[in-house]
C-alpha cells in the first residue's frame, strides 16, 4: 500500500513541474528565434524536457539546453543562467552558437544605424 501512495504523489506533482519547464523552455525559444536560431522542444522519456537549438547559418552547430533545479544547463554540465533570467540565457546561447545577441533581430525588419 505504501508503494502505491508514493507513485500517486509523484504522478500528481510531475505534470505541473513538467508543464512549467516546457513553458520556460518555450519562452527561451521565442527569444532565440529573432536571432535566426531554430529551436524545438524535446521530451525524452525518463529525462527532463530539453530545448534543441541549432544555427542554420552554421550547419552542425547545435546544442541541447536542459532546465533542472531552477537553472538552465549546457549538456556538458555548465550552468547557463537561472531559469528566470531568460535574457542572460538567450545571450549565452547566441554567443555559443555563433550569433551576435546584440545584433538587430532578423524578424523586426529594422536597419542598422547609421545607414551604410
Amino acid at each position: 500500500m505504501k508503494w502505491s501512495i508514493t507513485i500517486m504523489v509523484a504522478l500528481a506533482t510531475t505534470p505541473s513541474i513538467h508543464k512549467r519547464h516546457l513553458g520556460l523552455l518555450d519562452s527561451l525559444a521565442e527569444r532565440l528565434a529573432p536571432h535566426g536560431l531554430r529551436a524545438r522542444l524535446e521530451q525524452p522519456i525518463g529525462r527532463p524536457p530539453a530545448l534543441h537549438v541549432s544555427n542554420p547559418a552554421a550547419p552542425g552547430v547545435a546544442e541541447e539546453i536542459v532546465l533542472e533545479d531552477e537553472s538552465l544547463w549546457w549538456p556538458w554540465g555548465d550552468r547557463i543562467s537561472a531559469a528566470g533570467d531568460l535574457d542572460a540565457a538567450a545571450a549565452s546561447v547566441c554567443r555559443v552558437l555563433g550569433v551576435a545577441s546584440h545584433s538587430t533581430p532578423k524578424s523586426t525588419g529594422y536597419r542598422t544605424w547609421p545607414p551604410s
